[in-house]
């Protein structure tokens, strides 16, 4: 028995004190302030450019930015709640509706320049795409960044993690690269941009446990 309480003794004067993490709205804050710092960056180099300007003051603009934003913010702080054992699943519902009013503003400016320009409003531009690869460039280091904070929730939840994560960042860079791109149609905006932010997303949700095994956490 004395053996005993030595051993109990001296495992518990090696032990290490387990840090508790910071709540998921304060980690979403400052993963907020990183990206946005990151962002600013990109814009402050690119210039930001005037027609982008000029295209949110337009209502169906301006709704389409501002829901692409709050979809990268909510996002975000879904990722930071279900990355957390034991939170509920349905955090990862939290940026639907933004989601919604997203694709909502986007068809509704859609519907607008098509009343404006008729059918030249629906025409093709390829060069529209750039912004497309600038949203890819811009949002997979920031989602792997995300994800190696992350990286616990591999081993339990690793294919909802990774989808809002990198949600979370696309939605982010879209709005971004939304500043110092212009001349896009909002059909452009739909391909591209949200088009971009979904293939993203899915290829998230499809290779996530790879993802996490790459960083070193993964349900084995």
């Amino acid at each position: 028995m004395t053996d005993t309480n030595r051993l109990i003794d001296h495992l518990a004067s090696r032990g290490k004190r387990v840090r508790p993490l910071a709540s998921p709205l304060r980690r979403t804050l400052l993963w907020l302030a990183l990206a946005a710092l990151v962002l600013a960056l990109i814009v402050a180099v690119s210039g930001l450019n005037p027609g982008a300007v000029r295209a949110l003051q337009a209502p169906a603009g301006r709704l389409e930015w501002i829901a692409s934003l709050l979809v990268g913010v909510l996002a975000a702080y879904a990722t930071f709640q279900v990355s957390v054992p034991g939170r509920s699943q349905r955090w990862a519902l939290l940026p639907l509706p933004a989601l919604l009013l997203w694709l909502g503003g986007m068809g509704w400016g859609c519907l607008h320049e098509v009343a404006l320009h008729g059918a030249s409003a629906l025409s093709f531009h390829a060069d529209s795409a750039e912004c497309a690869q600038a949203i890819a460039l811009t949002s997979l280091p920031l989602s792997l960044v995300m994800l190696l904070l992350v990286r616990h929730a591999g081993v339990v939840r690793p294919a909802i993690t990774a989808t809002l994560a990198t949600l979370s960042t696309a939605a982010l860079a879209s709005a971004g690269v939304g500043l110092i791109h212009a001349g896009e149609t909002m059909l452009m905006v739909l391909l591209f941009h949200f088009g971009m932010v979904a293939v993203l997303s899915g290829l998230s949700l499809l290779f996530s446990r790879r993802l996490f095994a790459w960083i070193g956490y993964a349900p084995r």
